[in-house]
C-alpha cells in the first residue's frame, strides 16, 4: 500500500522523501502505519517504473530529490483507488483509500462509499446477532470485559455508518467542525 500512498501524496505537487514522511504522519498517520525504512526504496522503484518523476535540486550544499506522480502513476493510483476496499487489512488501514477519494469522480466516489456502508451494515448485523445470544442480566464479572468489546464493536459500527453518511452527503466542513466543538459528534 505504501506505493499508492506515496503516489497519492505527490499527485499534485513535488515533495521530498522527508516531506512525504511528514505528510503521511500528519494526515493518515492515525490509521495507517507506514514503514519508513521502505519509503526511499519505494520512491526509487516507483521512479524506475515511470510512476514518479524525480527532480534533483541543490539547496545550499545539499542535493534534494523531489518526486511527483506521472500520468502513468496517476492511472495506477486511480485504479487502486477505484478497486474494492480491502477490509481484511489490519486496523483502520482501509481508511487510507477513503482519504484519497477526492481524486475520484463524484459518481465513483459515491458508489465506493455506498459499498463501504453496505459492508459496515453487514458487520453491524453480525454483531447485533452475536449480542442477542448474551443474557440481559446475571453476567459474571469474568464475561463483562469480553462482552464490553462486543459493545465497542457495535458503537464503532454505528459511528462509522454515521460518518460515512455524513461524508457521502458532503455537508459543509464548517458543520462538521461545529458538531465536534459542541461535543455532539457527527450529525
Amino acid at each position: 500500500m505504501l506505493d499508492y500512498v506515496v503516489m497519492g501524496m505527490v499527485i499534485d505537487r513535488e515533495m521530498t522523501g522527508y516531506d512525504i514522511k511528514k505528510e503521511v504522519e500528519n494526515t493518515i498517520g492515525n490509521f495507517y502505519r507506514a514503514n519508513y525504512g521502505r519509503l526511499y526504496p519505494a520512491l526509487s522503484k516507483l521512479a524506475d517504473k515511470g510512476y514518479l518523476t524525480m527532480n534533483e535540486q541543490m539547496q545550499g550544499k545539499r542535493l534534494k530529490k523531489y518526486y511527483k506522480t506521472t500520468e502513468l502513476g496517476k492511472t495506477a493510483f486511480l485504479e487502486w483507488l477505484s478497486a474494492p476496499v480491502d477490509f481484511t487489512m489490519s486496523g483502520d488501514a482501509h481508511l487510507t483509500q477513503i482519504f484519497f477519494y477526492g481524486e475520484l469522480p463524484k459518481e465513483v466516489r459515491n458508489k465506493k462509499l455506498q459499498e463501504y456502508e453496505l459492508f459496515v451494515e453487514q458487520k453491524l448485523q453480525q454483531l447485533q446477532n452475536i449480542a442477542k445470544m448474551f443474557p440481559d442480566d446475571d453476567m459474571d464479572e469474568k464475561d463483562y470485559f469480553g462482552i464490553s468489546t462486543l459493545y465497542y464493536g457495535l458503537q464503532d459500527a454505528h459511528n462509522m455508518l454515521r460518518w460515512l453518511k455524513f461524508i457521502r452527503t458532503q455537508k459543509p466542513f464548517s458543520q462538521f467542525l461545529r458538531t465536534q466543538r459542541s461535543g455532539k459528534g457527527i450529525m
